[in-house]
């Protein structure tokens, strides 16, 4: 009998991380260790998501709208650093892009208060994908007969909200107040400290008031 090991997903898993975090930071410290300037190890760090994104354009020549914005961002921040000098705008440019994940966050609280909120319509696609159509109509019919459930909803959708709006505005500190040398760590270590209480809060608190399909 013959035993076929199972996929190894794992590393595909970790990709996303390993580029978009461990890769710059290592490439900026590593850098520094050398005896490069802080402008050139800043420039090189943010050579490697720029490296990133190019590659996923090429790979499937698609226009990704966000992808161009960041790409944007990364050349616009090169160009201010260049200007002045200064290797914070570097930093600077790199805490603005996070702030979309700030205006995500303002249109999360922004939805508690006015109709449904937005995070059910972002678990909708989960939500159809894991109980099928009947599921999905079952738990979008909730909404207007139990209370707790929206009350719920709102709640989820409001810690979100909060949470992402709290990532981008340190983000935007860290890169104006921190010493240069400082200042990479702490931003980028700053979304997965948020995130991890996040998550343990979210499983919890959606299971504990039914709001799974």
């Amino acid at each position: 009998m013959t035993v076929h090991a199972a996929p190894r997903r794992r590393p595909r898993l970790f990709l996303p991380l390993l580029l978009d975090l461990v890769l710059p930071l290592g490439a900026y410290y590593g850098l520094r260790a050398a005896g490069v300037d802080q402008w050139w190890s800043l420039l090189w760090s943010a050579a490697v998501p720029a490296a990133t994104i190019l590659v996923r354009l090429v790979r499937t020549r698609r226009l990704d709208f966000l992808a161009l914005l960041i790409l944007s961002m990364i050349g616009l921040g090169l160009v201010l650093s260049s200007l002045t000098g200064d290797p914070r705008a570097l930093l600077v440019r790199e805490a603005w892009t996070g702030m979309l994940g700030g205006l995500i966050g303002a249109w999360l609280l922004a939805s508690v208060g006015y109709g449904r909120p937005a995070l059910m319509v972002v678990f909708r696609s989960f939500v159809q994908a894991k109980a099928g159509e009947d599921g999905l109509r079952a738990w979008e019919g909730r909404w207007h007969q139990d209370a707790a459930f929206r009350y719920g909803l709102r709640v989820i959708t409001a810690v979100w909200g909060a949470a992402s709006l709290l990532n981008a505005l340190a983000q935007l500190a860290f890169a104006y107040l921190l010493p240069v040398d400082a200042a990479p760590a702490a931003m980028n270590a700053c979304w997965p400290v948020i995130a991890a209480p996040l998550f343990v809060f979210h499983l919890a608190y959606t299971k504990r008031h039914g709001l799974r399909a």
